[in-house]
């Protein structure tokens, strides 16, 4: 008989146990090929309840919360399941809407009731139309970025903020990608949605902040010395920020690499900070005590309130990217920016300009004020030593924006 921890796969030969009517229930099962035959015991006598094939899931409800199987199961030939975890379905319900949290909490008490009254186990979920391959694909997408943690797939690459007024180097912008043995370079949309989902962003955010600080240093000379003011960012998830132990991560690792709080600057979206306002605003304050900057990124994109910029630690803005490549025909785009621009001035804190593509929208936000830009028409985001060439260059040329 199997037991945690399963493997990616569980292949069964037949005549296996799957699992004994009475074990904990600390997963599901898809079954991708073969056959899972159902029992029980009543009486001294063994009841075969169900037969299931390829698609069916089976053992959900005990994963859901955690009580003793009803029934036991076996493989009857040769089988193969992809075993969903206990823990990664309570992950995934953890993010869930409260209401429905709740709603599934009810559903699973009175489903054990009606079990109880009367004796007869559920005993699988039919995946239906492409929910099952969705899920197969899923859950491989999800332990393929767990070996590529494991393996030192990921990487940052770095792309370069730019002081507008007279075009040196800034500092720059860490971000995450995934160099797969497989399926080469992978952009992050392809993977960060399934890593919020599976719990492993922490696991991710923790290698991109210490990776970044680890090479602060690094950048900062390539920038020919760059000052003190030479800055690394790095996006963090609203995982992160419901982390009680997250700044004091982030503040040891800092500590531990001997550079200054303020050259690091973790960035996060309107959308996270208005998700959980009370859990993000200790979380800043705690990073912003320890001397770190906190950056809010694509400004202007998410929620219309505007009272956390009043009562939370923000360092700076970035004005997002869709307002700037509409910059040069649309006033209305203009006039956003330029209120972005005399808000943060206000408030004195710096803003940065993201998705500059040209020349001419360089020098339009210069002549708007804007403090720093990104984008294109500095760079791409660059792996390490391509960013450490094209920053040797740049500083050994004029600047120019």
């Amino acid at each position: 008989m199997f037991s945690a921890p399963y493997p990616d796969n569980l292949f069964l030969p037949a005549g296996a146990m799957l699992f004994n009517e009475g074990d904990e229930g600390n997963a599901a099962f898809l079954i991708k090929s073969g056959s899972i035959e159902v029992f029980r015991f009543r009486d001294d006598c063994e009841q075969v309840v169900a037969n299931l094939g390829p698609g069916d899931l089976l053992g959900e409800m005990s994963a859901l919360d955690r009580r003793p199987r009803t029934a036991g199961a076996r493989a009857t030939v040769a089988s193969e399941l992809v075993p969903i975890t206990a823990d990664q379905i309570e992950r995934r319900i953890a993010d869930a809407d409260p209401v429905l949290r709740l709603c599934l909490k009810l559903a699973t008490e009175r489903f054990r009731e009606a079990v109880a009254e009367t004796d007869t186990p559920r005993i699988a979920t039919t995946a239906r139309g492409g929910e099952l391959g969705a899920a197969f694909e899923m859950i491989e997408l999800e332990r393929e970025i767990d070996r590529g943690l494991t393996a030192g797939e990921f990487e940052l690459f770095y792309q370069p903020i730019v002081r507008l007024a007279d075009g040196t180097l800034a500092g720059c912008e860490g971000l995450a990608r995934w160099r797969h043995p497989k399926r080469g370079l992978v952009p992050p949309g392809d993977f960060i949605p399934a890593a919020e989902a599976s719990g492993l962003i922490e696991r991710l955010t923790d290698w991109c902040v210490a990776e970044a600080i680890g090479r602060r240093d690094a950048l900062a000379g390539a920038a020919g010395g760059a000052s003190g003011g030479f800055f690394v960012t790095v996006n963090v998830s609203g995982r992160d920020l419901a982390r009680p132990q997250f700044a004091t991560t982030v503040g040891d690792a800092v500590a531990d690499a001997g550079i200054s709080p303020a050259s690091v600057k973790l960035e996060i979206t309107e959308s996270m900070l208005m998700a959980n306002p009370d859990g993000a605003a200790k979380i800043l304050n705690d990073l912003r005590a320890r001397g770190l900057g906190v950056a809010i990124d694509d400004f202007g994109t998410g929620y219309s309130s505007l009272s956390y910029l009043a009562t939370l630690p923000i360092t700076t803005l970035k004005i997002d990217r869709s307002f700037v490549l509409a910059l040069a025909d649309s006033r209305v785009n203009a006039r956003i920016i330029q209120t972005i621009l005399r808000l943060a001035d206000e408030l004195g804190i710096a803003a940065v300009a993201e998705g500059i593509e040209d020349a001419a929208a360089a020098a339009t936000l210069r002549q708007m004020g804007c403090t720093y830009g990104q984008g294109y028409h500095f760079a791409r985001p660059l792996p390490f030593p391509d960013f450490v060439a094209w920053a040797q260059a740049r500083t050994a040329a004029a600047p120019s924006t």
